[in-house]
Formats: C-alpha cells, structure tokens, sequence
C-alpha cells in the first residue's frame, strides 16, 4: 500500500476523507472504511451535522486518537460571540477530542470579520485546536485573516479542481505559508469528463479520478474526496504513487476558468475576488 504518513502540507495530510453530505450510519462506516484502508486524515464540520458519527468511528477505530489528522469547521451561524465558543466546545463533544485543525467555514460578513478571527484565535489559545484556519476565504480574505492572527492560519479549505483556476488562491496561500484544501475536487463527476483528462488516463491506464486528484496533490494541495465505496477509496490512494508529466500537468491546468465552480451559495456573491 502507498505509504500515507508522509506527504504533508504544514502538517496536513495530503490525502484525506471528506465527509459531506453524509450522515448517521453511512458516515460512521465510511469512516472506519477509509480508517482500514490506511486513510487517517478525516474531514468535518459542524454544518455537515456528522461530528458524532466521525468522532465515533475515530473513538472505536482501536488505534490511538494521535494516529489521526482530524479537521472540523465553525457554522457561520454560530460566528457571532454568544455561541463560537459553545459551539467549539459541542464539536469537541462530539469528535471526543480535540480536532487537530479548526476552521471558519465560511467568511463572516464585515461587521464580524475581524472579531470572528480572534475567537478563532482565542479557541487556539485556550488549547482547544492545535491548529487554526479558513475556508472558502479569497486572497484579500487570507491576506486579512493572516494579519489579524499573526502568522497563525495554517490552512484555506476551497473548491479546488481542474475546471476552476484558482491560480490567485495558489499563489497568495504560497506566499502567505498558508496551506490550500481542495473540497470537491472532482467537481462532483464533471472533472472526470473533459478530452485532455481522459486522454491522459486512457495512455496511462489509470481512471480519470485518479489523473485529477494527482493533478491536485503534484501542486502541494491537499485533497479531500468522499467516498463511501472501497474500491474508490483504494483508487484515490493510488494517485499518491505516481507523477504526472509536466506537459499533463499543464494541459490540465489549462482547463480552469474563473466560471467554473461547482458550489456557489448566493451569500458569497461578489466576495470570491480579489
């Protein structure tokens, strides 16, 4: 089996499980699917409502909590100061740890932005994550968000796939130290279907999935597909060992453009740019 301890980004796992949209029994088998297939990298949230059945997995696993990289995020409902704190401490609950990675999934509006930050901050402080980060925030955002923390996010978890140029979220996380996330990275299916991907999978003999999530991880991302099938799992383990040329890897890249997400909730609107 390819060897899944060592790729890393500011210690972050390069391959993981992601566990959205599932829930209940699915979730807890999906886990402990991807826990026996060498997966130890598990990423959640409170928004998924799924915490408990991770965290259960994790628990019964019989493998120690410190073989894990385990990753949770704040609902922006409870960004605000009567519940960030509280619900912090109902994740902890819920995952029977404490969650070596906290997010704020989503950008919190003006009036709260920066005080979303130093509640971030202060969970950090009072030890109830190791690490903290962001999700869905543009280069502006992590540029401001880096600043108020002092050097302290670790981590921006984005829509991250072949159909999306994300150059500018690249590029700024690069120079800021800040490790990039990829959720949805096969574009729910779609990523698998353009010309240049299956024409690369078909001369090396691996499926698409595979040729797209090497596309994703040879740039230092990290990746996180669900899955609930073995077979798909072992799959995205795979594209772990081996490399993609450099011409394939442009020819990929060349697909992305700035329409192409896949979630684009009507919140953010006008707030992924700069």
């Amino acid at each position: 089996m390819t060897d899944l301890s060592m790729p890393a980004a500011n210690g972050i796992p390069l391959l993981g499980l992601g566990t959205y949209p599932l829930s209940g029994e699915e979730c807890y088998r999906a886990v402990r699917m991807a826990i026996d297939l060498g997966l130890r990298h598990i990423d959640t949230a409170q928004m998924y409502g799924n915490e408990k059945d991770v965290g259960r997995a994790v628990a019964e696993s019989g493998l120690p909590r410190s073989a894990f990289y385990m990753v949770t995020k704040v609902d922006p409902g409870n960004l605000g100061a009567a519940r960030f704190a509280a619900s912090v401490a109902r994740s902890l609950e819920e995952l029977r740890s404490v969650p070596d990675l906290l997010l704020i999934h989503w950008p919190p509006v003006e009036a709260e932005f920066d005080a979303a930050l130093d509640r971030l901050m202060d969970e950090k402080q009072k030890g109830n994550a190791p690490a903290i980060g962001v999700s869905n925030f543009s280069p502006a955002m992590m540029r401001r968000a880096q600043a108020r923390c002092e050097g302290a996010i670790v981590n921006n978890q984005v829509e991250f796939h072949p159909l999306l140029d994300q150059t500018a979220i690249l590029a700024t996380a690069r120079e800021l130290g800040i490790a990039v996330s990829a959720y949805s990275p096969l574009a729910r299916g779609a990523a698998l279907k353009p010309a240049p991907i299956t024409a690369i999978a078909a001369r090396l003999g691996r499926p698409p999935s595979e040729v797209v999530l090497r596309w994703i991880l040879q740039q230092g991302v990290v990746a996180i597909p669900m899955t609930t099938k073995p077979a798909n799992a072992r799959s995205n383990i795979n594209a772990l060992g081996f490399t993609l040329a450099e011409d394939d890897m442009a020819a990929i890249s060349a697909l992305g453009t700035r329409q192409g997400r896949t979630i684009n909730p009507g919140w953010m609107a006008g707030r992924w740019e700069p």
